[in-house]
């Protein structure tokens, strides 16, 4: 009998994550070819704009780190950060320096890093310095070279979701455990990748989302290294992702599995969500506004504080509560 938090999950939030997903980049590529065809002002800010609501919709999918997009390297070619040593700012430097004709095709462009596949490298040719290039010349390099980028996007976002529809699938095994499931041998099992979703990824949010620019102090704050900063979509990105995650709780129907006397788990977390949005959504421009601004830094902390106690509330107190274990996170090892 399929385990009905999962089973709402998938039908109600992972499904249309990525098909919004798979829409969203494929109008992002539709348009690139568009702009190369026929280069103006006017068709880079829209080719600017279809980026800015791909890494919306990318949100939601990064949140969802189970699955068919841990396959072959996938999420790493989609999003190849963080990055701290810069290594994907260098490969696609490189590349656009010596107009590598290989990285123009979609097939030769998936053979190279990971770094130089997906969307933080494409917003670096769309928004970083010699961009302007891009409304000048029809079909030029660093035109094809987006192209083929976008192409390589959209094709694994194309991908991850047929993987997802599957009917026999890993949506169909994580919402079947059994005996017979390597992958989720009871129902615990699958309800501990569920909320290990939240508890792992609110972590991911607080020590990398926020963490990799949003110092101790004011002194260590890196405005540069936050995620999409160049395009001026951190916030955008940050909120979608803290929404997105509210949304799969709702849709989940988690809540309904708490026993008797754990409901004050539910309305914490309602809360947290709460509060964190609203103070996300009291924000405003890039990320070193963000942190330039001593109120609105102030209001950050506050939202990174909220963040770490809902990963708490999910990967201590509900994973109690329901008599779970709490799956390993990446950043443990850190």
């Amino acid at each position: 009998m399929p385990v009905t938090p999962v089973s709402n999950a998938i039908a109600r939030f992972v499904l249309p994550a990525y098909e919004n997903f798979s829409k969203r980049s494929g109008d992002l590529s539709e348009r690139i070819g568009a702009l190369c065809a026929s280069p103006s002002p006017e068709g880079l800010d829209e080719v600017r704009s279809a980026f800015s609501n791909t890494v919306v919709a990318m949100a939601a999918v990064s949140i969802v780190r189970i699955g068919p997009i841990l396959e072959d390297n996938r999420l790493e070619r989609l999003l190849f950060w963080p990055d701290r040593r810069g290594i994907g700012l260098r490969q696609i430097q490189v590349i656009i320096a010596k107009q590598d004709p290989t990285a123009t095709d979609p097939g030769g462009l998936a053979g190279k890093s990971v770094a130089v596949q997906g969307l933080t490298a494409l917003e670096f040719v769309l928004f970083g310095e010699g961009a302007e290039t891009l409304e000048q010349i029809p079909n030029g390099y660093r035109c094809r070279l987006a192209r083929s980028i976008g192409t390589n996007v959209s094709g694994i976002a194309k991908a991850v979701l047929e993987e997802w529809q599957a009917p026999a699938g890993f949506a169909h095994g994580w919402q079947n455990p059994g005996p017979e499931n390597s992958a989720f041998r009871d129902e615990k099992e699958s309800l501990s990748a569920l909320v290990s979703l939240f508890a792992n990824g609110l972590e991911y949010y607080d020590t990398i989302e926020l963490g990799s620019f949003l110092g101790v102090t004011p002194e260590k704050d890196r405005p540069r290294r936050a995620l999409f900063h160049r395009s001026g979509n951190t916030l955008r990105f940050l909120q979608a992702g803290l929404k997105d995650f509210r949304e799969l709780y709702r849709t989940s129907e988690l809540a309904a599995l708490l026993p008797d006397g754990s409901a004050w788990i539910d309305e914490a977390v309602v809360f947290g969500f709460r509060h964190g949005i609203a103070g996300l959504e009291s924000l405003s421009g890039s990320a070193a506004d963000l942190i330039e601004s001593p109120q609105q830094r102030s209001k950050l902390v506050f939202v990174r504080t909220v963040v770490r106690g809902l990963g708490e509330n999910f990967g201590i107190d509900m994973t109690a509560a329901l008599d779970l274990t709490a799956n390993f996170s990446s950043l443990d090892g850190d």
